[in-house]
């Protein structure tokens, strides 16, 4: 029978050791932007699936939740502690309470991913929205009374910088410690960087804000409903059966096709992808790529007679795209879309599309050709200077991880600039694009997974900057359309795994990005188990006398060829991290304070002219004429001395009451000419001249 729990209690369950593994489970995996779209999916209650724990009436060895940092060079994670039961122990244990000791049999990335969030071991955000996103008949009701859901903007990795923020862990941290409101405002809201850009006048509003939106994520965490589950009373024969069917998953349907079933009288949105990847062999069609590149244009053109904000998100794809849209404007983003991939791959920013760190990255490239109104070869050195910078920057920032598709529509719009000869004019967008996650060699350790991107661009990375992967078989550049590129252990998993003690460094870092390469899988098959300079001197002999030009082109040193480094594969590492990382250094952050240099140009305003400027209230929209010389906005054929002023005569003829306030700064906002978004106009008053 089906039963829930609360996030709580589930925590203090873990705490307790009432909810354990067994040791045969699977390693945590996930990555944080998974944890990201699961409490997404808990706030706006998405079946997240049962969660299925176990009774065992059997004796079973189990091993704690992964509460370990996630890996790095430098720092030895100690293993996870196992703890044996006998049958005798277990029995004791359900005399307590039959239900008190459990085993996790099913959910265990789940399970995981929430206990690390909640503790704090990964800062999982809260991202509020701003009170004038609130839908209109929330107008006046206090954040008491308002759903999580609709106060959540977004999950994320970081704190926003317009936005209020709280982590996950702060929220249960001020809870458990029983801090007193001004407390939990000193510790975590006053020392924000959001919190202190804030209007002296704002800043109440937002601890209050503050306050109220700790209480809603705490009876979230405390909801008994929000967690279902199964616990299962099984033989042991049972449980084997269980583990050996529970792989099967139903076909899940996803918004792609939805929208191909609302598409389907007037675009074959099915049939035109089969024809795109029938007529380009070897390009992979990602249809949410191309979706996602319609919106923007046809949400951009909307903005642009309405200035209402550009939206890529998934409502409005099913809501407001139509066939037409598609029937105009499939063919040419389909065009773009493989000459950004060939762009990537000629210039070898990439040695397969499957092996892109992120796909999304290709809309903006897409926008970018669709802006210059011709292909890439057309474009300056100092456009392609930019590019080649946003992209890497980008990769090692970790810039796609959370919010992408905020992420998308800036890149979209600063890409707009470039194409067009322009300056950016926020020098904020620079300080989040060149925020590494690598900032020195030893970094390099701490990706070891496939899924990860910068993993990804790291080793493409490497074929950008030695400018091509050459093949170990025959010293010749590996084809874009080869399907079976594989990140080859260099120092094979076997032969690291025969040669080091189960407890040593080496054990720890088999799987790391710096001890692979990407190669043809056939050599890798081939290659077996061997010391690295017996496979490699195989491959010199019988297929390629050249083999040291090869090695170079992927950043291994030919000493390895003469077993210089057969025993000392940590030493290997940190030399080839160092390399990998000075690569970086030189390709991308040695180049940066040139390209802001280039690109970015403080705000001028022309105080002589007045500039258009409207405001949202809820689903209603006002337009005005703003005077930045001297305060003064015009509304409704009256010029007010502050926009506060023309605000609140602005809410009033809306339907607020006749005591309603409002900081004009903050309500009024302008269309930057520059970007094609929408800003307050108090970005003028801050950055104008």
């Amino acid at each position: 029978m089906e039963q829930t729990q609360s996030i709580e209690s589930l925590i203090q369950d873990i705490n307790k050791g009432r909810t354990v593994l067994p040791e045969f489970q699977r390693d945590f995996v996930w990555e944080k932007i998974k944890t990201v779209d699961l409490f997404d999916s808990i706030v706006k209650d998405i079946f997240i699936g049962a969660i299925i724990y176990g009774i065992p009436s059997f004796e079973i060895t189990t091993r704690q939740i992964d509460t370990r940092p996630r890996k790095k060079k430098g720092k030895k994670r100690k293993s996870l502690e196992s703890k044996h039961y006998t049958l005798d122990e277990i029995l004791q244990l359900q005399k307590l309470d039959r239900s008190n000791f459990r085993l996790i049999l099913d959910g265990q990335q789940r399970i995981t991913s929430i206990y690390r969030a909640i503790t704090g071991i990964d800062e999982i955000f809260f991202v509020a929205k701003n009170k004038s996103e609130f839908p209109e008949e929330l107008a006046d009701s206090k954040i008491s009374e308002i759903p999580v859901e609709q106060l959540l903007y977004s999950f994320d990795i970081e704190r926003a910088d317009n936005r209020l923020s709280i982590a996950l862990s702060d929220v249960y941290k001020m809870i458990s410690d029983d801090l007193l409101e001004s407390e939990c405002l000193e510790q975590y809201l006053r020392n924000t960087e959001y919190y202190q850009n804030l209007n002296v006048d704002n800043t109440r509003a937002i601890e209050r804000y503050f306050l109220s939106l700790k209480r809603k994520i705490y009876d979230l965490f405390k909801a008994e409903k929000l967690l279902s589950f199964y616990l299962l009373d099984m033989s042991l024969d049972k449980f084997v059966l269980f583990f050996e069917r529970s792989n099967s998953r139903g076909v899940q349907l996803n918004f792609i096709d939805i929208l191909t079933a609302k598409l389907y009288n007037g675009f074959n949105l099915k049939e035109s992808i089969k024809a795109f990847e029938t007529s380009n062999s070897g390009y992979n069609l990602v249809p949410e790529l191309i979706v996602r590149t319609i919106a923007y244009i046809i949400s951009k053109r909307r903005f642009q007679k309405s200035g209402k904000g550009i939206e890529i998100h998934r409502t409005f794809i099913l809501t407001e795209l139509n066939s037409e849209h598609f029937n105009e404007l499939w063919d040419n983003v389909t065009t773009y879309y493989k000459n950004a991939i060939d762009y990537l791959f000629q210039n070898n920013y990439i040695l397969h599309q499957s092996w892109m760190p992120y796909q999304n990255m290709l809309i903006p490239l897409i926008i970018f050709q669709i802006e210059l109104d011709y292909g890439f070869d057309q474009m300056s050195d100092s456009q392609k200077m930019f590019i080649d910078n946003w992209y890497w920057s980008s990769v090692f920032s970790q810039r796609y991880t959370g919010s992408s598709n905020e992420k998308i529509i800036q890149d979209c719009n600063i890409l707009t600039l470039i194409a067009h000869n322009q300056k950016i004019g926020e020098r904020s967008y620079f300080n989040k694009l060149f925020k590494t996650q690598i900032r020195d060699s030893k970094d390099l350790f701490s990706y070891n997974k496939k899924q990860n991107a910068v993993y990804r661009g790291i080793l493409n990375f490497i074929n950008y900057a030695l400018k091509g992967y050459l093949d170990w078989n025959n010293t010749s550049k590996i084809n874009f359309n080869l399907k079976n590129i594989d990140d080859h252990h260099i120092f094979p998993k076997d032969y690291i795994s025969k040669n080091s003690s189960e407890e040593s460094e080496e054990r720890d870092f088999i799987d790391c990005v710096i001890n692979r390469t990407l190669i043809p899988k056939i050599t890798n098959i081939k290659i077996g188990s061997k010391a690295p300079s017996i496979y490699l001197k195989d491959i010199k002999e019988n297929k390629n006398p050249n083999l040291e030009n090869s090695l170079k082109t992927h950043a291994i040193d030919t000493g390895l060829l003469e077993g210089q480094y057969d025993d000392n594969f940590i030493f290997f590492l940190e030399l080839r991290a160092e390399e990998i990382f000075s690569l970086i250094n030189d390709k991308v952050y040695s180049r940066q304070e040139q390209v802001q240099k280039e690109f970015f140009k403080e705000i001028e305003i022309d105080k002589t002219k007045s500039i258009k400027v409207f405001a949202r209230y809820y689903s209603k929209i006002v337009n005005g004429s703003f005077n930045p010389s001297n305060g003064t906005l015009s509304y409704n054929g009256k010029i007010f001395d502050s926009p506060s002023g023309a605000g609140i005569q602005a809410k009033i003829d809306l339907g607020a009451s006749e005591d309603t306030t409002v900081n004009g700064w903050t309500f009024w906002r302008y269309v930057d000419p520059m970007t094609n978004e929408d800003r307050y106009i108090d970005y003028l008053r801050k950055n104008g001249n």
